[in-house]
């Protein structure tokens, strides 16, 4: 009896459950129909859809191929657009090179490297090798300039590694050591300054004391410790430069002094990056001398970083005027006859470079006044004194790279009597700012060029001068200085 009740009380629970049941799950279906699918269910509906490739549409409609090019065509039609583009930008570049400095490859300045200005393209170059070379920084290699798809012209300059080979050595400008190096006092044959230098020198030659370098400990103790610092911290050459341009190669005061016995003394005028272009008779380009080398176009406009020329103050009035007709005069300063130039570089990877640059206007000045002595040796139906010409046809140069210095003397060579053929380069000093030693040798040097600059070359370059003028001005009394010119 009671396994029996259990069984029936069993099946009336069941029966109970059932329409419960029945009822929870046709509400919750009602409840889905109204609210929809849950967007979680959406979005996995719909993700999987669109993941689904379509076997039907892709066994239907193949993928296009895509057509094969033509390199022929593409590598003419990039020649074609690189051709037009060269032919306007580098027309414009020339152009505005030409308004700065005058070194065309960059310049002192100074720029410090090529622009690559390769010719237009051909067919057969590709267009990568277009894209890549377009504004590249180059420091070999002559260098074309394109002018609307004509002829073009060669250019070159301080920076090429040719500019020795295509320009200096055809015109024979060349470069030598010096066998012995001697003091300068030695060069010169002059007497060393004894007590304070520049005193000495300020006694001796009056109203241009701030030329004059002094070669106490003091000074060179602070020199030497600066060039130390800006080498250490790796300064820019234009920080060596400016330091440089005021403690050792010095201007002076540009205005007249009052006193007149003062005033008529030759005077330095420092000039920096100064443009003078060889436009006139006075002022020629060095010829080629050697017409089987290979010689590239080069016009020497160039500037100076750093250049000493005389002042017109201490010729006489009387023929100042007359100055032009016989050598380059810089009207608006009042000077002519540059006898010393400097050029900077910041470090000894530049140093063809700066040789480049120093041989360029050096021979430039050279050229010039060895044509002043010859017009005075035709005037007085003279010849080349091999003793004392060889003593005032000269120029010289300072190179400075970083800490590095190096002294130049640049005269004259010729193929025969009174012919140029050119002119040498040779270094007869050169030394280190950081050491003490070296630093008083380039003082003295600096000092003994300016002493020489302001007697010798001064006083010679007027004489040349007066003699050639005797002919423009009659009236100009030159009786006293035909005895000063008789050769020895």
């Amino acid at each position: 009896m009671m396994a029996a009740s259990n069984i029936q009380c069993d099946t009336r629970r069941s029966n109970l459950r059932e329409p419960l049941l029945t009822l929870s799950t046709s509400a919750l279906n009602t409840r889905r129909t109204r609210l929809g699918p849950s967007k979680k269910s959406q979005r996995a509906k719909k993700t999987w859809k669109d993941s689904l490739p379509s076997t039907q549409h892709t066994l239907s409609k193949p993928r296009p191929r895509v057509p094969k090019t033509k390199p022929d065509e593409v590598q003419e039609l990039w020649a074609h657009v690189w051709a037009e583009l060269y032919s306007t930008k580098m027309t414009s570049s020339d152009e505005n090179r030409r308004k700065t400095r005058s070194d065309p490859s960059g310049s002192k300045g100074k720029q410090k490297g090529t622009r690559a200005q390769s010719a237009v393209p051909s067919a057969s170059t590709s267009s990568f090798d277009l894209l890549g070379s377009v504004g590249e920084e180059v420091e070999s290699g002559p260098a074309t300039v394109i002018s609307n798809g004509n002829a073009s012209a060669k250019r070159i300059g301080p920076y090429n590694n040719n500019f020795r080979s295509s320009v200096l050595a055809p015109r024979g400008i060349s470069f030598k050591l010096a066998q012995d190096f001697t003091s300068p006092w030695q060069h010169f044959e002059s007497a060393a300054p004894k007590g304070n230098a520049a005193s000495y020198y300020d006694g001796h030659y009056p109203g241009i004391k701030e030329l004059w370098l002094e070669a106490d400990e003091g000074f060179l103790a602070d020199v030497v410790q600066e060039y130390q610092y800006m080498h250490n911290t790796r300064c820019c050459e234009a920080e060596f430069a400016a330091y440089a341009k005021e403690h050792l190669v010095k201007g002076t005061k540009r205005y007249l002094p009052t006193d007149s016995q003062v005033a008529r003394h030759f005077r330095s005028v420092r000039m920096l990056e100064l443009v003078s272009k060889p436009q006139d008779p006075t002022w020629k380009v060095p010829p080629i001398v050697h017409p089987a080398m290979h010689a590239e176009t080069y016009d020497f406009d160039i500037r100076p970083d750093c250049a000493y020329w005389l002042s017109h103050a201490g010729f006489n009035p009387n023929y100042a005027s007359l100055i032009s007709l016989r050598v380059r005069l810089i009207d608006l300063h009042g000077i002519s006859c540059p006898y010393l130039f400097t050029e900077f570089k910041r470090d000894g990877k530049s140093t063809s470079t700066v040789e480049n640059q120093l041989a360029t206007v050096a021979s430039l000045a050279l050229l010039n006044r060895f044509h002043l002595r010859l017009d005075r040796i035709a005037k007085a139906a003279s010849t080349w004194s091999k003793t004392k010409d060889p003593e005032e046809i000269k120029t010289y140069g300072i190179t400075f790279e970083g800490i590095a210095y190096a002294v130049w003397c640049v005269t004259p060579e010729m193929a025969a009597e009174s012919e140029w053929n050119g002119c040498s380069l040779t270094r007869i000093a050169h030394g280190n700012c950081t050491s003490r030693p070296d630093l008083r040798r380039l003082v003295g040097w600096i000092n003994e060029i300016h002493r020489w600059g302001l007697t010798r070359h001064a006083q010679s370059c007027q004489d040349d001068i007066k003699l050639c003028l005797r002919d423009e001005d009659n009236d100009l009394e030159v009786s006293e200085l035909l005895e000063q010119l008789e050769d020895p």
